[in-house]
């Protein structure tokens, strides 16, 4: 972890206490020294995963940035007395692909459907132009010899930015499996964000996100998700107040 960014500890897995911008220049100035960064957006659910799986937790606590995504990441810092607020992925990857478009940093996208992919990148280039889009590959590949073959074409399109949409744990292990092949680049896990800015899912109004209600948008807009969250989130509560203020 950079020492020039403040971190919190939860559950030993580490935090960055950090804003928007602060976080790109991080993150920009590893790629001008030729360092590779992984980012991962953290939220509680990844946390409790990262306890049943080994590998996603070990992924999650040698990160590179992680930022404070979810708000009950954010609850539970600030029940220990960490000054921090959220700084949702899709946020920190859009501005990621603002600084790129300005830069002409080329840009990678590996995830989600062939159509909304397709779609996403359509949309990201009208948006923010001058964005350079080297490789795009859709998220249905098989693990082993195919999932090989197009990090390895990925890697050779020398991409600075990859944003990888698998879904958690698979973008932050496929990350962690091939990011030696990329040299100087940042590599963010980031989600359903495809399917946001093709726009076949919307975000939650502006309002909610400002009073860190995203994620009630969310569940109710997709009740699919309640299983899962509950599956999670209470046992994070949990966890949380009986840790107090050591967690």
């Amino acid at each position: 972890m950079d020492t020039h960014l403040k971190e919190a500890r939860l559950f030993d897995y580490p935090v960055h206490l950090t804003e928007t911008a602060e976080a790109l220049a991080f993150a920009s100035s590893r790629v001008a020294h030729g360092q590779t960064v992984q980012v991962v957006t953290l939220n509680p659910e990844m946390i409790m995963q990262g306890e049943q799986n080994p590998d996603l937790g070990r992924v999650l606590k040698k990160a590179d940035l992680v930022l404070p995504d979810g708000a009950g990441l954010v609850w539970a810092l600030r029940k220990k007395g960490c000054q921090v607020k959220r700084l949702p992925g899709i946020e920190f990857s859009e501005a990621l692909l603002a600084w790129a478009a300005e830069t002409d940093q080329p840009v990678a996208l590996v995830g989600a459907a062939e159509g909304v992919l397709t779609l996403a990148v359509e949309k990201l280039t009208g948006r923010f132009p001058g964005l350079r889009i080297v490789y795009q590959h859709h998220g249905f590949f098989k693990a082993g010899e195919e999932e090989a073959q197009i990090a390895e074409l990925c890697a050779q399109a020398q991409p600075k930015v990859v944003l990888v949409a698998l879904g958690v744990p698979r973008q932050e292990l496929w990350i962690e499996r091939y990011k030696s092949l990329f040299s100087g680049a940042i590599l963010v896990g980031v989600g359903g964000s495809l399917d946001v800015w093709s726009g076949k899912t919307l975000r939650a109004p502006a309002w909610m996100r400002r009073v860190n209600l995203e994620w009630l948008y969310r569940i109710t807009s997709e009740p699919w998700r309640i299983q899962r969250i509950y599956k999670t989130l209470p046992m994070f509560v949990v966890k949380v107040c009986l840790a107090g203020p050591k967690a």
